[in-house]
């Protein structure tokens, strides 16, 4: 029966038939029941379990698998290779299916420990080691996205640990895990363990895989994981290494914003040492020189030293690199080469820099389309980084809907890929939101908006997001009635957008004067009315400057009352409302509704000036009042918002860019008031 059963799998193998497979599958269920149609009393290899469920997780069959490993794990067979198999085919069986099930993850991670830990004491077994090492790799990887390095650290620590145990033959996967994992120690923001651990895993590399060494070496210069004295010391060893440490010593320095004065200086020293790189005498150095060039030319762009850059690209093309990935390479260099020299003209948005700038983005939309082709991931990776930063500077509302079909692209070549870069498709997807509810697509939109939240592992765009996704629901609903203060203010302001040119100015004002009336029903329209002539009582005086002086006392009573409005409100929704006040000040500025603009940066700033205060003991034998300070009940009081307001850069920016247009359309209103001074004057 064995050898039928062996046969069926064999020919499922070979053939891909799921026939075979099935009729293999129908004899060992009916052998374990002891139903077989051959001789009942033969023997039967407990084996053929785990090859039939090996076989099954190929063929995309995990029911089968699932059950020819229930029963083998039944039927307590000899401690064999295949025990071992067995707990990497369960480990297959129950990989998560997204980050976000940490308990599933656990538990495959247990499976393919049980696997190492078998066959680790046994070297006729150390082959399972390896292809458990394998499989795991497989398995993390989407855990290898920014906010879950820390999770692997534990389990990838043990597997690295156990394959030096074994002694394994393939040392260049040993320096790939060693690699990853200092990887995860960084991420996790673990220094001191990752500088533990190079004092082995770069010693180890540089014996056995010293192609890779100067991988780990220039993340050690980056992020100062060894003595400086050490570093230098290791640098006059090579050409290679003294060029690397240059390079690195800048994006540290880059990364905490401490760019020394003499940038190009650096940069040219770097080259010249690089120079002395003799490819043509010594063919074995051309790859490492090509890779160096490369990685000089990108930060000399980052720099903007635009002849360093020059001259590497010059070289890589004196370099005659048959390379179809080499080639789109140096082509996206000298494309961010170009884009660099138009960086001053871009930014002043000169019709014919935008229009170079806009056919730099057609040509790598082009190139892109020849990377996917290539099929080679990390060139496609190149091609779109450098799109997204040819891009950045024409995202203006006026300018962005040219970018519609190049920006897609990139979001559609790095969605097929699964792309670990993932905060970049955050991005892309991001700004195709509001290029799609621009021309009014709001299903395509809110696909868009969907992804981008998915894409936000860290929670860097949490608030604003998850602000974008209720504002194109309620879009849908336009002429719903929303039940929450904040969401009808939202589709006022929507409807207000949806204003055409020729509408008055009075009509305008009117859905935006509802939006604020939505948030601040008690004192949004006694604020506005601050501005108001007409509400200005001058009383039986008749003086010359009588009016001035109720115009100023109106003034200032009725803007007293916006910080009322606040104590009263206390935290309730603070994140929201701030979001919504600002987009009704921008919206506001730009139809031109000053008062409203006025008015509502005003209320917005409210909350950022909220200053913490320390609580106070009441005095012994008071009592405190009813009710209380509402905004100290509530779960966002005056420090809670200043707390807030210090942990987001988001609310920070918001804050800022508020601040600007209420001194925008508030100097102007000063002008307007001084003339109307003047006039009153003799």
């Amino acid at each position: 029966m064995d050898l039928v059963i062996t046969q069926e799998l064999a020919h499922a193998e070979s053939q891909q038939d799921a026939a075979s497979l099935q009729r293999a599958y129908q004899l060992i269920k009916s052998a374990n029941l002891g139903k077989s149609e051959f001789d009942p009393t033969e023997s039967f290899s407990p084996d053929l379990f785990v090859l039939c469920a090996e076989q099954a997780l190929k063929m995309g069959q995990p029911d089968v698998s699932e059950d020819c490993i229930q029963m083998y794990f039944k039927a307590k067979g000899p401690v064999t290779q295949f025990l071992g198999r067995a707990h990497l085919c369960r480990a297959q069986l129950c990989a998560p299916k997204s980050t976000e099930n940490l308990e599933e993850f656990e538990n495959c991670v247990t499976q393919y420990m049980k696997a190492i830990n078998f066959a680790k004491g046994e070297p006729r077994y150390h082959f399972l080691v390896y292809n458990a090492s394998v499989l795991y790799w497989q398995m993390v990887r989407p855990f290898l996205k920014p906010g879950y390095h820390h999770h692997l650290i534990s389990s990838l620590s043990q597997i690295v640990n156990v394959l030096n145990q074994t002694e394994e033959e393939d040392k260049e996967w040993q320096a790939e895990l060693m690699l990853e994992l200092l990887e995860c120690y960084l991420q996790a923001g673990q220094k001191e363990e990752a500088a533990k651990f190079c004092a082995t895993a770069a010693p180890f590399i540089k014996a056995n895989v010293p192609q890779k060494y100067r991988h780990i070496f220039s993340v050690m210069v980056c992020h100062e994981l060894l003595d400086e004295a050490q570093l230098k010391e290791e640098k006059r060893t090579s050409v290679s290494l003294s060029v690397t440490y240059h390079m690195n010593v800048l994006k540290a320095k880059l990364d905490k914003n401490e760019l020394p004065e003499d940038v190009n200086a650096i940069l040219k020293k770097t080259y010249k040492h690089l120079s002395y790189y003799n490819h043509e005498r010594f063919p074995s150095i051309r790859e490492e020189k090509i890779l160096l060039l490369f990685e000089l030319a990108r930060l000399s762009l980052t720099l903007k030293c635009e002849q360093i850059s020059s001259d590497c690209i010059s070289d890589l093309k004196k370099i005659d690199s048959q390379d179809p990935g080499k080639l789109i390479e140096i082509k996206c260099l000298e494309y961010e080469l170009e884009a660099l020299g138009l960086e001053s003209k871009v930014k002043v948005y000169a019709r014919a820099a935008v229009e170079a700038q806009l056919n730099i983005v057609q040509r790598l939309d082009i190139t892109l389309q020849r990377a996917v082709r290539l099929g080679d991931p990390r060139v496609i990776h190149v091609v779109c980084t450098t799109q997204w930063n040819t891009c950045l500077p024409l995202l203006q509302h006026n300018l962005r809907h040219h970018l519609r079909k190049p920006l897609a692209n990139v979001a559609d070549v790095l969605e097929k890929g699964d792309s670990l870069m993932v905060l970049l498709r955050c991005q892309v997807h991001m700004e195709m939101v509001h290029i799609e509810e621009d021309e009014d697509r709001l299903e395509p939109a809110m696909r868009h908006l969907q992804k981008a939240m998915r894409l936000d592992s860290l929670g860097l765009y949490q608030d604003q997001l998850r602000m974008a996704f209720n504002r194109l629901h309620l879009c849908t609903r336009l002429y719903q009635s929303p039940e929450r203060a904040e969401d009808k203010a939202v589709v006022a302001i929507e409807q207000a957008k949806k204003a055409i040119p020729k509408d008055s100015v009075r009509k305008k004002r009117a859905l935006l004067v509802n939006a604020g009336l939505a948030l601040a029903p008690d004192t949004f329209q006694i604020v506005l009315d601050s501005e108001n002539g007409a509400k200005v009582s001058t009383g039986k005086t008749g003086g010359r400057f009588s009016y001035l002086f109720a115009k100023a006392r109106h003034h200032i009573i009725s803007v007293d009352k916006a910080a009322g409005h606040l104590r009263r409100l206390g935290g309730e929704n603070a994140r929201d409302r701030i979001q919504i006040w600002a987009e009704l000040a921008k919206v506001a500025r730009k139809q031109g509704v000053w008062d409203v603009c006025r008015t509502a940066c005003r209320f917005c700033l409210l909350y950022d000036n909220v200053k913490a205060k320390k609580p106070t003991r009441p005095k012994r034998g008071t009592r405190k009042k009813r009710g209380g300070d509402s905004a100290a009940q509530d779960g966002w009081g005056p420090s809670e918002v200043t707390s807030q307001r210090q942990a987001s850069p988001s609310l920070l920016r918001k804050f800022a860019e508020v601040g600007f247009i209420n001194a925008e359309v508030r100097r102007w209103w000063v002008g307007v008031g001084a003339c109307a001074l003047v006039e009153h004057c003799p």
